[in-house]
């Protein structure tokens, strides 16, 4: 049986996910573990053919630094993002990560046994782009690559002069490109807008620009 390795941080998921791979009859679980950061030790001390992993689990490293780390080395292990969030820039640092496939927790219509099996075949699935969500009055397709540049520090805290010197732009640019934002999404202030795109996990603080 091909050995598999989850790397998820939440208990019902894991157990899934787990479920998923022992009605399979075809797959066997090699460990199943809630932090990124320790998948690669688990790599090198035991045989793996396969790792589901989310992309913010515990510990300091996020599951797409981790799949970089493990196909540099281990360039024969397939790996699948398994995740739930929508953050923007997921997609494409999955697919400069190297990893085979990318699955939706809960907007794929494809099942997970489907893309593991087509993946361990040699398929490499990826979703065309990253899922709309509602910003207010807007879509978050209707936003520019730069405003979502402007975006994410915001929804980091920056202010203005500080969004003006981590694009190297001026501050009023800055401060056009919000008021276009505000205009597009119906939002009252930067605030608001902040909050509303966190919690619909679009932008998620804490994956900078640097790490797409």
């Amino acid at each position: 049986m091909k050995q598999v390795l989850i790397v998820e941080d939440q208990r019902m998921p894991r157990e899934n996910m787990e479920r998923v791979l022992s009605d399979s009859g075809k797959y066997a679980l090699a460990a199943s573990v809630n932090g990124a950061d320790i998948a690669f030790a688990i790599c090198k001390r035991h045989p793996v053919d396969l790792i589901l992993m989310d992309v913010c689990t515990a510990g300091n490293k996020d599951g797409i630094e981790a799949a970089a780390e493990i196909k540099e080395s281990f360039p024969g292990i397939k790996i699948i993002i398994v995740t739930s969030m929508v953050e923007v820039s997921f997609l494409e640092r999955a697919r400069a990560a190297k990893v085979d496939s990318f699955w939706y927790k809960d907007i794929s219509p494809e099942a997970l046994i489907d893309v593991i099996d087509r993946t361990m075949e040699g398929e490499h699935l990826f979703p065309d782009k990253t899922p709309k969500v509602k910003l207010g009055l807007a879509d978050s397709t209707d936003l520019t690559a730069k405003e979502i540049k402007v975006l994410r520090l915001v929804c980091e805290g920056l202010g203005y002069s500080e969004i003006a010197r981590e694009l190297n732009i001026a501050e009023r640019t800055v401060k056009y490109h919000i008021s276009n934002i505000l205009s597009k999404t119906g939002y009252a202030n930067k605030t608001r807008l902040a909050i509303a795109v966190t919690n619909q996990k679009f932008i998620i603080p804490k994956f900078r620009e640097e790490k797409e």
